[in-house]
């Protein structure tokens, strides 16, 4: 239903006949109640201001196929884009069928021809801006819910990242430097990501999915987890259980997130010459989410205190995996991450552990 309100505020642009305007066109608008009328009579003009203006109904004097009337129609379809929905209403002489079909063609949405009453052009006029705020209703509606959906997907994406950070915290049992030290994988793995080329959206998964690759240590005791000692062979090999482990517990999840922690937890073991563990995968046949976290757990594990060692020093730990490139770790993405020291130490700043 078509509002005052609506009426009392729409914008109208009327392109008039450059040989005299038509009053009848100011008397149906004053008739419809409509004052935001813009009145030209010279099509280049017309253009002008709609590349500024969004008007709500343009009314266009089209009396010949020549008429520049008709560049200015064409005009408005190839600007649809930038001001989108706005209807145009043509009036044309009468009799003049390939006008008419001409002006439909490049987007008007009616047409009168002449002579006209007044009365039959307001009904006109009326019935485009109905159609009009019909479309700004939708629009609003749509961005509305836009926004809503921005919302509720923002308050998820904190949810899911306050479980995983909690969760990936008791997968380090009582370690009181666990939740920095996955804050730092997470964000090391982000940026190897990014250097490494892949896209905003993956690079954003891998930061909240890599601080969950020890999550499979939650089935190993606490036995062998806190064992001052060498741990025997039968203490080890259930300690590598732990890769497979964290891919069982996270399951065949549909979320994406899951998905990403699972196969990280599966595969940040894995080596690059094939000796690695659960699968003994080789290459590139290891995601490379699990390559990426790999790297940076090794380096953050490395460069941290640790009960059994005190902390290497950057460059240490970076002449380690360099030096175990090829074996260990996938050989372009320690090349990447050499890349990136000054970032990579800035996380060390920011998220220090506490001694």
């Amino acid at each position: 239903m078509l509002t005052d309100d609506f009426l009392k505020s729409a914008s109208v642009l009327v392109c008039d006949d450059p040989t005299g305007s038509d009053p009848a066109f100011g008397q149906a608008l004053e008739a419809a109640g409509i004052t935001a009328v813009t009145s030209v009579s010279d099509p280049l003009a017309a253009q002008a201001l709609l590349r500024d203006t969004c008007f709500d109904l343009i009314l266009l004097d089209l009396d010949s196929a020549q008429s520049p009337a008709l560049d200015f129609l064409a005009q408005c379809q190839h600007a649809s884009s930038e001001a989108p929905d706005q209807p145009i209403l043509v009036v044309i002489h009468p009799n003049a069928m390939e006008l008419r079909h001409r002006a439909l063609t490049l987007g008007a949405l009616d047409f009168l021809e002449r002579p006209f009453d007044i009365e039959a052009l307001q009904v006109r006029i009326c019935n485009a801006l109905r159609i009009r705020q019909a479309q700004k209703r939708e629009t609003h509606f749509e961005e509305t819910l836009e926004r809503q959906v921005q919302a509720r997907t923002a308050e998820l994406i904190n949810a899911t990242d306050a479980i995983v950070h909690r969760l990936a915290m008791v997968c380090e049992k009582a370690d009181v430097n666990a939740a920095t030290h996955i804050v730092r994988v997470g964000k090391m793995a982000r940026i190897l990501a990014k250097t490494a080329g892949l896209g905003a959206e993956r690079c954003f998964m891998i930061e909240r999915a890599a601080p969950l690759h020890d999550v499979g240590m939650l089935c190993v005791s606490d036995d062998i987890l806190r064992k001052a000692g060498r741990l025997s062979e039968e203490e080890l090999a259930h300690m590598r259980r732990h890769a497979q482990m964290g891919e069982d517990f996270l399951g065949n999840h549909p979320s994406v997130l899951v998905q990403m922690a699972a196969s990280i937890a599966s595969n940040h073991h894995e080596r690059w010459d094939g000796t690695g563990y659960p699968n003994g995968l080789q290459g590139e046949s290891i995601p490379i989410e699990g390559r990426i976290t790999a790297i940076c757990d090794v380096f953050d594990a490395l460069t941290s205190k640790r009960p059994y060692k005190d902390p290497w020093s950057v460059q240490n730990a970076v002449d380690y995996l360099v030096a175990q490139a090829g074996h260990c770790f996938d050989p372009s993405l320690v090349a990447h991450f050499v890349t990136q020291l000054d970032a990579v130490e800035d996380i060390l700043a920011r998220y220090p552990d506490v001694h």
